[in-house]
């Protein structure tokens, strides 16, 4: 009978480690919404020196340390707890197999060994069993009584989020909007930019058709090969040249043939 008692109790308190974890989960998923909602509130709250500022202020300082106290018993609730079982089922056969030939070499009858073998088993296994169950009841305890106080902290510091919320919203309504001066360090010339682009892009296709231009001009017809200029004048006497005033005209060179002396001839 006590046994069954003990195998019950050894099996409920291995039920309860895996309860515990999962409920963990519950102040964890808690404390992340609360966390999220107050860092969101203390970063975005416009502090001034005025009555509402500072309630607001211990409010959520007073709700900041119930979550990191909440953080401490969630991480006391994992940390530095030994669980038991026992033993696996080829050791438990092994070690029945060991007393019935101790007490078959001690006592000499076969039937006798092996109800003392029994005897000497079932209450080792009791013991076992008393151990597991008295070594995890008390871890199951403490990490129970842990996860009880990260849930109560909380709901603390949520208490607290929710106190100072209305001085975060009222404030939050009738704040000022912000108006953002917007000051151009280094102004950008776009329209200058442009024209001289514009400006660019119409040299260069007026310098283009420039030089296209004569490529595109067709070619006069060849003509004839242009004839030479009359060649110089040979003469040894004077020259004198009559004047026309015609234009077109070509100036005339007479010569003037040389005087025979004494000739008489006038």
């Amino acid at each position: 009978m006590e046994r069954e008692i003990y195998q019950k109790q050894y099996d409920f308190e291995l039920e309860q480690r895996n309860s515990i974890a999962s409920a963990a989960n519950v102040p964890i998923v808690a404390l992340t919404v609360v966390g999220g909602a107050l860092s969101t509130m203390i970063v975005d709250f416009k502090y001034s020196w005025c009555i509402s500022t500072y309630t607001f202020t211990s409010l959520s300082v007073l709700s900041l340390i119930a979550i990191v106290f909440s953080l401490v018993f969630i991480f006391r609730s994992f940390l530095g707890y030994t669980y038991q079982k026992i033993p696996t089922s080829s050791a438990l056969a092994q070690y029945e197999k060991e007393l019935k030939e101790w007490h078959t070499q001690n006592s000499g009858n076969h039937e006798d060994s092996i109800r003392l073998a029994k005897i000497d088993f079932d209450e080792y296994f009791e013991n076992k069993l008393s151990e597991a169950v008295e070594n995890n009841g008390a871890n199951n305890l403490k990490r129970g009584n842990f996860l009880h106080n990260a849930t109560l902290s909380v709901a603390i510091a949520l208490a607290f989020l929710v106190l100072a919320a209305p001085f975060y919203i009222y404030q939050k309504i009738n704040r000022e909007d912000t108006i953002h001066q917007v000051e151009i360090v280094k102004p950008l010339k776009l329209a200058e930019e442009r024209l001289n682009m514009s400006n660019e892009n119409g040299n260069s296709g007026s310098s283009t058709t420039q030089q296209a231009a004569p490529a595109n001009t067709p070619t006069a017809a060849p003509v004839s090969t242009k004839p030479p200029g009359p060649p110089n004048v040979m003469f040894k006497g004077s020259i004198t040249f009559d004047s026309v005033s015609a234009a077109g005209n070509r100036n005339v060179a007479t010569v003037i043939p040389p005087v025979k002396k004494g000739s008489g001839k006038e």
